[in-house]
């Protein structure tokens, strides 16, 4: 956890409520990249946030400060990303199953795009979002959020391994959909 996130964790321990403010401005938007890619509308990845960020904020008491926060604070996103979508007829898939719904990876790359700043990024996440959800999660998460292979494990609910094959597939097919040189994904599970 960086200096700046144990100092605002202690704060609003100590009473000072406000300072939860600074977590939710340095956090919000990664997470609603995150959940996009998730519940692919933009209105539940919205609800989804605000959730996490009242979950956690309710539970800040639980949160263990020798370890970074926004682990902690992804792993409550995913959570409740989760429930959304079993709330919305939707399952939740693992093994490489894209989410139904034929205009779903269309809307979420087109939301994306606004969180994107140049065309090669734009390319590279918008093969991202139509990979299947346990491929689309890991890379997002172990790339774009540099969390550990254990961190995404707890936060997705499975081994280590199987994040380590997520993310082995997910670089297969970004390579197979990209064309040569976009990208770079190296072995580095």
């Amino acid at each position: 956890m960086s200096d700046s996130d144990r100092t605002v964790v202690r704060a609003v321990r100590d009473g000072n409520h406000e300072a939860f403010g600074d977590l939710v401005a340095r956090y919000q938007g990664r997470l609603f990249g995150l959940i996009l890619m998730m519940v692919r509308q933009p209105a539940g990845a919205e609800e989804v946030v605000q959730d996490a960020f009242v979950r956690a904020y309710t539970h800040l008491d639980h949160y263990d400060d020798a370890r970074p926060f926004y682990p902690w604070m992804a792993t409550i996103a995913i959570r409740l990303a989760q429930n959304w979508l079993r709330a919305h007829g939707r399952t939740v898939h693992r093994e490489g199953d894209s989410l139904e719904g034929a205009d779903e990876p269309r809307a979420a790359a087109t939301a994306l795009n606004a969180l994107l700043s140049n065309e090669r990024d734009r390319a590279l996440w918008d093969a991202v979002a139509g990979l299947p959800q346990g491929e689309r999660m890991a890379v997002t998460l172990y790339y774009r959020d540099e969390m550990a292979v254990g961190d995404i494990a707890r936060a997705l609910a499975v081994t280590s391994g199987t994040v380590k094959t997520f993310l082995f597939r997910a670089r297969r097919h970004l390579r197979e959909r990209l064309p040569a040189g976009t990208i770079s994904l190296g072995d580095t599970t």
